[in-house]
């Protein structure tokens, strides 16, 4: 007897099975019940809109009459069905299917038959993850010819993945880009379930570890022992340190991305830096983020001649020798991120040896001042992307935004955050910066009506406009009624003197412009960041000696986290009283 094929309806599939007689080849891929691989659902199966045309041909390939033709589509119906008999019910009358129980000679028919693996394995790579494993659950050829196909996969790396990860392994055998993540206090998987992994998917290009805080130097060397071929790396609050990551750029020669998050083996004062022997010479892009030691990563940043990507994030440590080092040795830099970070105009102009600079993000750099700015400008004249948070410190304003007006003209996008600039820079940018798409303010005290007009005016090519915080109002605003021919988006947000009835306004005068407006109400309670910022400064010393006292002494600063929702929910409270009984 031939195998049978299950029953299928479309929209909400429910699939009822029936015995058939197992495919032989993959039959030590199934587990358990081998002689009647029948398979029984709780629940129908939902499929997800994106996969039902995929779903259709494959489910009528399965149960297609040779002599009914692919005409029709289905008029999906929201019903939940189930057949069991030989004749099919009235409600399914119209779908090109034949009945699950017609057969050819008093055999059953199993039209996916004909086709190669290779090309179910392609239909299965068109639907989604969920999708994936419905299908795996049809028959024994499907789940077998979706486990090989599957190239992406992502695993829960709690300690109880070991008992597990053989046979995981074996049947995704065609993984190419893994994802293992652990929950921050559970036990995670340690080195050896980390070899066994290696060892089964030596064919892994993407690699991405979290929170697996068993994992050491010694199990890295490992992988990177078998998985040579790894092109991306990605690793946070992870337990090893740098040798881990030696290990991996010594053995994956086609290294291109890597990206260092909290690396708890870095905390140690004499953790040694990479070797500066060690030359990555198709790495393209660095991240590092939150590193207590992150300059031990200097060399092997300075020894990558094809970087093109560097994103430095709350690093601690002094960074201007080792830009000026980078900028020397790694002259094709693109796109550089510095967040939080020790740096001033003295790197800023050691970056400005990269003459091929594209994408610039400064943030909450308190040191950089408008010369570094300026120095990057005259140099750095590709630039398209800049976003400048200055942190309210004034240090950066019009000196800076003039020369990247007089330098830049192939700027599209600018981003400013606590920046104040006037009429002066914004008018030169507007007319020297033909390309310019995107422009964002945020909490500037100095753009308000004039400077909005001048963008309105001038600003003939922008495209996406947001505002936030700034003192503009609705006589303002009126000139993007008529300005900006190409605008398509404006959101504007906690600028009180824009109202309602004026973003309305907007909205029908130029139907095909998209206004996202965020009103302040005035009688709701202030967010808990106003209401700190309201309070005098006696109130703030009595603020803290309250909360000293609530938290045990465990009060952390502004970027470490609270101990859990209690701890917040209490922050709330003493705060919410210290505001009601400042306003009685």
């Amino acid at each position: 007897m031939g195998r049978q094929r299950p029953n299928i309806l479309t929209r909400d599939f429910m699939l009822t099975p029936h015995s058939s007689s197992p495919h032989p080849s993959h039959s030590h891929h199934l587990p358990h019940n081998n002689s009647k691989p029948n398979i029984f659902l709780s629940s129908p199966l939902s499929i997800s809109s994106s996969s039902k045309p995929i779903f259709f041909f494959l489910f009528c390939f399965m149960g297609q009459a040779v002599s009914v033709p692919l005409t029709r589509l289905p008029s999906y119906s929201s019903r939940r069905c189930s057949i069991s008999s030989s004749k099919s019910p009235p409600a399914l009358m119209a779908l090109p299917v034949s009945s699950p129980d017609v057969s050819v000679g008093g055999t059953a028919i199993d039209y996916t038959a004909e086709l190669p693996d290779e090309v179910l394995g392609i239909m299965f790579q068109l639907l989604t993850s969920g999708d994936r494993k419905r299908c795996s659950l049809v028959c024994r050829r499907w789940f077998f010819v979706e486990g090989q196909s599957r190239q992406r996969l992502a695993l829960d790396a709690r300690l109880g993945l070991a008992d597990s990860v053989g046979s995981i392994v074996m049947r995704f055998s065609s993984v190419s880009k893994l994802a293992l993540k652990c929950e921050r206090r559970s036990d995670s998987i340690g080195d050896e379930t980390i070899a066994v992994i290696a060892n089964g998917l030596p064919g892994l290009t993407r690699l991405k570890l979290r929170a697996c805080r068993a994992v050491t130097d010694s199990g890295m060397e490992s992988l990177a022992g078998c998985c040579v071929n790894l092109r991306k790396l990605s690793v946070g609050s992870c337990a090893f340190g740098s040798k881990g990551i030696e290990s991996i750029l010594k053995s994956c020669k086609n290294l291109e991305e890597l990206s260092i998050k909290r690396l708890r083996g870095l905390s140690d004062v004499n953790t040694s830096p990479i070797s500066a022997d060690l030359i990555a010479g198709k790495l393209r892009a660095i991240c590092l983020k939150e590193l207590y030691n992150g300059q031990c990563f200097a060399p092997l940043i300075a020894n990558s001649p094809n970087l093109k990507i560097l994103k430095l994030f709350r690093c601690s440590g002094d960074w201007d020798p080792l830009l000026e080092e980078i900028s020397i040795k790694v002259t094709g830099l693109t796109e550089i991120h510095l967040e939080k970070l020790q740096v001033s105009d003295r790197g800023l102009s050691a970056l400005s040896l990269c003459p091929n600079l594209e994408v610039l993000h400064l943030v909450k750099t308190p040191e950089c001042t408008d010369n570094g700015i300026t120095s990057i400008a005259q140099k750095c004249n590709l630039l398209r992307k800049i976003h400048i948070d200055g942190w309210k410190t004034n240090r950066i304003g019009d000196s800076g935004l003039i020369s990247i007006a007089k330098k830049c003209p192939n700027l599209q996008e600018l981003v400013l955050i606590g920046v104040n600039p006037t009429s002066k820079s914004l008018e030169l940018i507007a007319s020297n910066c033909p390309n310019l798409e995107r422009l964002a303010l945020c909490g500037s005290e100095t753009f308000g009506d004039p400077e909005i007009s001048c963008i309105a005016s001038k600003c003939k090519s922008l495209k996406k406009l947001c505002i936030k915080g700034c003192p503009i109002s609705d006589l303002g605003m009126e000139a993007l009624a008529e300005g900006c021919p190409k605008l398509v988006k404006v959101k504007v947000k906690k600028c009180r003197l824009v109202t309602a009835e004026f973003a309305e306004w907007l909205k029908s005068n130029r139907e095909s412009l998209s206004v996202n407006f965020d009103a302040i109400d005035e009688r709701a309670p202030p967010e808990l960041s106003e209401i700190v910022e309201n309070l005098g400064s006696e109130n703030e010393i009595d603020l803290g000696e309250n909360l000293g006292a609530n938290f045990g002494g465990n009060l952390r600063t502004s970027s470490g986290r609270t101990n859990g929702w209690k701890v917040r929910m209490n922050l709330f409270v003493s705060v919410f009283k210290k505001w009601t009984s400042n306003r009685e």
